[in-house]
């Protein structure tokens, strides 16, 4: 009974270090060929939109000559 309680442990053992080196060349090639997809193209992020002259866009309300209240 020894015997087999000591087999199924080993065979646990191997059988998750097995599947962890399954798991882990598995991501390591998923990575590889994603990262090209996944990049925007160029290599740059894309830039948020801005107002004239380079200044962000005023809010509703901010402006003091619009709002005569």
């Amino acid at each position: 009974m020894k015997d087999k309680i000591l087999l199924f442990i080993i065979g646990v053992l191997v059988g998750a270090i097995i599947a962890t080196g399954a798991f882990y060349v598995y991501i390591k090639t998923s990575n590889t060929t994603n990262t090209s997809r996944m990049g925007m193209p160029g290599g740059n992020p894309p830039s948020m939109p801005s107002g004239q002259n380079g200044e962000p866009p005023t809010k509703p309300g901010e402006n003091s000559s619009t709002n005569n209240n």
